[in-house]
């Protein structure tokens, strides 16, 4: 697959431009676990707001996540710990999978 081409250094792009150039290469082991009946008791959900990569979201009144596009800050991992009730368990995908940063 050609890289992405990449834009002006002087073009402001958006957080979500920024994602879009990105290269994601899926790991068959999962990197982010999530512990749904324990998540289904969390109040707060920390998760929705940290990820800037939005991969955690609600749907039908539950949390769904899809490690697409995930860009490994790992803060999901925290602020569960943390702040919500220690649902996620993240880990950095295996070498050679995982994102690619390709602009900034």
């Amino acid at each position: 697959m050609p890289d992405a081409p990449k834009p002006p250094a002087e073009e402001r792009l958006s957080v979500d431009d920024r994602l879009a150039l990105d290269k994601f290469e899926p790991d068959a082991e999962p990197f982010i676990v999530v512990a749904t009946d324990i998540c289904r008791t969390c109040d707060t959900k920390p998760c929705l707001y940290i990820c800037p990569a939005q991969v955690y979201r609600i749907a039908e009144g539950e949390l769904v996540y899809n490690t697409d596009g995930c860009i490994e800050l790992g803060a999901c991992g925290i602020v569960c710990k943390h702040i919500g009730k220690g649902a996620i368990r993240w880990n950095y995908p295996r070498g050679g999978t995982g994102v690619e940063f390709r602009y900034g």
